[in-house]
């Protein structure tokens, strides 16, 4: 490469209202990239508070208008349904969408030139943005998707992937969902997700005895936690039905689930609302709180003495067991996807099977009975996130990538050296 730094430009599309992990894993990478060699410049599709932080790290911010897609057939009208109307609507839909996505094109197209890009880096997997895609292979760009996701890939996606020079995985369980649905596995390497140990604990400016008396959670009460947004996939209202099993030999314990609900996706609402009704049922109101999304999360989770991780379908690599981790949290987590990658069973930790509410009731027992398990897990979990998933390794194996690419002829068509960070536990 030649001297001076390189524009590197990220794509954070997520737009349903929350604040997760691939925005603060972004923030994490962009805060500690060498700046003598990358000069970031970052994309939002909607303002949110960490933007500021962005800017602060050195980051140029656009914040960008995504369209939302027109759909014209459909409803209850009698008249939309005849076969002839309807298949006018259908094409004035497509070229209305096509129109919009166009307009993103040239408005990328404009901005990588504008900056000066080197590289593209889509935050958040193959699926990212099609415009982005195009913008970049038009202009030679090499391209980067950051794949946070497990499971089924569109066919049009599969087809495009050849405009991708390399997928970075935050774990090996993501990087075999890839390579099983048919992209090439020397285009993906696991990069696992990372975490500054000391930056998140020092986050903290409330003690625990403070924020519970902020919940009206007795300072010598047991606290249960779940840290997450509040999605069906996310599993929390397992553990409400694990909880509702333990009031029998666990009656003074409270639960907290710390998150946000979408305000995009009504789904995400119902479940809510599916874990709230449950909750009543059980009568425990007083003792299962969900306190909302909170910008200070590890003031929260230092609250837990057991932390759990409740996913149902594969997590790809969870931020907040990293962060419980980096706390010293013990933690019974769902043996789903990349988490047994950080976790390791009787160890640093308790892995039961997803949607298992008595085999997680009675993990939680073992270890709110046991003050001696939950500071040996916790202990073991503090040192192995130290060990294996700190964010240095995190951006150094990134940094590699990207000189990898940008020092090719050819970087769509070569394949990369394996520079996972963490190496299999």
């Amino acid at each position: 490469m030649r001297d001076g730094p390189k524009t590197v430009f990220y794509l954070e599309r997520n737009v349903d209202g929350t604040i997760g992990g691939s925005y603060r894993s972004l923030l994490y990478l962009v805060r500690l990239l060498a700046k003598d060699r990358w000069r970031p410049v970052v994309a939002f599709y909607r303002d949110h508070e960490l933007v500021p932080e962005f800017r602060s790290a050195g980051c140029t911010v656009y914040l960008l208008r995504h369209p939302s897609p027109v759909k014209l057939v459909g409803g209850s009208s009698s008249v939309a349904q005849t076969p002839v109307i309807r298949s006018i609507l259908l094409g004035l839909q497509k070229l209305i969408n096509l129109r919009g996505a166009s307009a993103l094109c040239l408005r990328y197209l404009w901005l990588l030139r504008r900056e000066g890009v080197a590289l593209v880096h889509m935050n958040n997997g193959v699926a990212t943005s099609s415009e982005l895609l195009t913008a970049s292979r038009l202009l030679g760009i090499p391209t980067i998707a950051h794949q946070r996701g497990i499971g089924p890939i569109p066919s049009q996606i599969t087809r495009r992937i050849d405009s991708i020079a390399a997928v970075i995985c935050v774990s090996d369980a993501a990087r075999d969902n890839l390579v099983r649905q048919g992209v090439p596995p020397e285009r993906c390497r696991t990069v696992h997700n990372g975490i500054d140990p000391e930056e998140f604990p020092a986050s903290i400016a409330r003690d625990a005895a403070a924020v519970r008396a902020e919940l009206g959670v007795p300072g010598d009460a047991l606290v249960v936690g779940n840290s997450g947004m509040i999605r069906g996939w996310k599993g929390q209202l397992t553990l409400v039905q694990a909880m509702a099993r333990l009031r029998a030999v666990h009656p003074d314990v409270f639960g907290l689930l710390v998150g946000g609900v979408s305000d995009r996706y009504p789904e995400d609402v119902r479940y809510a609302e599916e874990i709230r009704a449950l909750i009543d049922e059980h009568g425990m109101a007083n003792r299962i709180l969900l306190t909302g999304y909170q910008s200070r999360v590890a003031e929260f989770v230092q609250t837990f003495d057991v932390m759990v991780h409740t996913a149902v379908d594969p997590e790809p690599f969870s931020r907040s067991v990293l962060e419980g981790m980096a706390l010293g949290r013990p933690i019974v987590a769902t043996r789903t996807g990349g988490t047994p990658e950080a976790i390791e069973h009787g160890v640093c930790g308790l892995l039961v099977p997803p949607r298992d509410a008595a085999a997680m009731a009675d993990a939680i027992d073992s270890l709110l009975k046991s003050p001696a398990l939950r500071q040996r897990l916790g202990a073991e979990a503090k040192r192995r996130v130290r060990e294996r998933f700190s964010i240095s390794a995190n951006v150094d194996a990134t940094e590699r990538i990207y000189r990898e690419l940008l020092e090719r002829d050819e970087p769509s068509s070569a394949a990369l050296p394996s520079v996972a960070s963490g190496g299999k536990p």
